[in-house]
């Protein structure tokens, strides 16, 4: 195999959260096996499966509000009744020795305005689209601009 015939396509972990409508907020993550493996070893868990543990947060209080064990191949969760006047954030982690949490990801943070129809989840992932566009804009020197 030569030096660059290999593809190094690197995957970004990540976990994002989105209000699907009020009372539902929908998360999805991507976090590599390996890495899950490598915490696993660091703190000495081998002989046990490590499970991943979500939880939801209430931001303004630092309440944990939902913890949920998820299995291996789940990639996604929706959180259902939760309430429309709090900000939230999303941890997807595992439990260490002595059944302390630690966190592997955060998600973006997630706001609800219930007076409104707006509803906002933080930034937006990137479109696939942006990487296949290139554009040019020409600009004139107009005249009474201030250009030194």
């Amino acid at each position: 195999m030569t030096k660059g015939s290999f593809n190094t396509k690197k995957i970004k972990d990540h976990l994002v959260a989105k209000i699907l409508s009020p009372g539902k907020l929908y998360v999805y993550w991507q976090l590599l096996d390996d890495k899950i493996r490598f915490v696993s070893h660091y703190f000495n868990l081998e002989d046990e499966q490590p499970g991943l543990i979500l939880r939801l947060y209430d931001r303004t209080s630092n309440k944990l509000l939902q913890e949920v064990f998820i299995r291996p191949e789940v990639k996604s969760w929706l959180f259902k009744g939760i309430k429309p006047d709090c900000n939230f954030l999303v941890e997807l982690g595992m439990y260490r020795a002595g059944n302390q949490f630690f966190p592997l990801l955060r998600s973006n943070p997630i706001m609800q305005n219930p007076g409104s129809a707006h509803i906002a989840s933080g930034p937006q992932g990137v479109p696939g689209w942006v990487g296949k566009v290139s554009t040019y804009t020409y600009y004139e020197d107009l005249e009474g601009s201030s250009r030194k």
